[in-house]
């Protein structure tokens, strides 16, 4: 059963991962409304489909980064709910992560389960709207 309300964009360069994460974010019952691998695209995609929650790498095939698509979303005053995804957990992206206002960060590999409950809290966190402060 699909949950139309909650629009999942996933951005993410690894294409195997990123057709995986699809297929794990469809079977919890979210609509997978756009995907990308590039820091461009993914901000031309958020802005197109105004997902209710993104999945985002940090790390893209591009120069620009995710947590710049991050801030450039967060400069049009978008509060969508960001999980960040990384292979590598170094303080200061964590540091930058929390300050623009993420719900969550997944080390990978992802486990399904851990990526469940992260898209739950991201999905209350939507629920309560407001609570985003930059």
């Amino acid at each position: 059963m699909i949950n139309s309300s909650r629009k999942v964009t996933i951005v993410e360069d690894d294409i195997l991962l990123l057709l995986i994460l699809e297929r794990l974010v469809q079977k919890f019952g979210y609509e997978v409304s756009g995907t990308a691998y590039t820091g461009e695209g993914a901000y031309r995609m958020i802005q197109l489909h105004k997902p209710d929650i993104i999945l985002m790498d940090i790390n893209l095939e591009d120069e620009i980064k995710g947590t710049e698509v991050v801030e450039m979303i967060r400069k049009d005053g978008s509060e969508t709910p960001v999980i960040f995804i990384s292979g590598e957990k170094k303080p200061a992206e964590i540091l930058k992560i929390n300050l623009l206002g993420s719900t969550d960060f997944l080390l990978k590999p992802i486990e399904s389960e851990v990526l469940s409950q992260a898209l739950q809290k991201a999905r209350t966190f939507k629920e309560h709207e407001g609570l985003y402060t930059p």
